[in-house]
């Protein structure tokens, strides 16, 4: 009885501290940031392509699949040329770092699976991504990125007869392309799996709640 107690609160901490689904940040709301404050953004993001679909094996609680879309809240808080914040892909949290200036921006992000996986390995995940904004208007923007990423999704496997979300990781590498209008955008991103021949095409929309900005427009 014990170790069935033991074995529920493991796993739902690891629900609560560890994450499943990892896929790169959007470039636009990293971009349209205010210079100064803090931006808190929802949208979702759709994938479609190659995405994983692995075998469901209900009769031993075993599901190894990548989902076709996840929603995705931000906080972000920019100062400066510096941003910093914290990301959750559905149930899974990522944290981001990065530089901007007006044309250019470099963001970095970081999350950790469950640790019970169907692979060994390393349960880290997370990349980097090369940002170039060209503005049209004053509140409309494109751009256009580049990452190389570790991304991750979801594996159910059995925990003690409680379903509990692991990881399965994957190199990636793509570009995308946004559209940013005051606080929305628009993200169109292409990702090519590495070692495999997988195509992935993702479709992202995000709207930022931001701060008031009453600084100076920072180059």
């Amino acid at each position: 009885m014990i170790r069935m107690y033991y074995s529920v609160v493991l796993c739902a901490l690891a629900l609560l501290f560890a994450g499943c689904s990892n896929h790169p940040p959007s470039a636009a709301q990293f971009m349209n940031a205010n210079p100064k404050g803090f931006n808190f953004v929802i949208g979702g993001a759709a994938r479609v392509g190659d995405v994983y679909r692995g075998d469901s094996h209900i009769d031993v609680d075993y599901i190894d699949k990548e989902d076709y879309g996840n929603s995705e809240l931000s906080l972000l808080y920019r100062f400066d040329n510096f941003l910093v914040g914290l990301s959750s892909e559905t149930i899974s949290l990522k944290y981001l770092v990065g530089f901007r200036s007006r044309y250019v921006g470099v963001q970095g992000w970081a999350g950790m699976g469950e640790m019970e996986k169907r692979d060994e390995g390393n349960p880290f995940s997370g990349g980097l991504m090369l940002i170039e904004e060209y503005p049209v208007l004053d509140n409309l923007k494109v751009g256009i990125s580049e990452h190389i990423s570790k991304n991750a999704y979801e594996v159910d496997t059995n925990c003690g007869g409680l379903g509990i979300p692991s990881t399965y990781e994957y190199g990636e590498f793509g570009v995308g392309v946004y559209l940013t209008y005051e606080g929305f955008s628009f993200e169109f991103r292409y990702g090519r799996e590495i070692g495999v021949p997988r195509n992935r095409f993702y479709f992202m929309l995000n709207y930022a709640f931001r701060t008031e900005d009453k600084s100076k427009p920072v180059f």
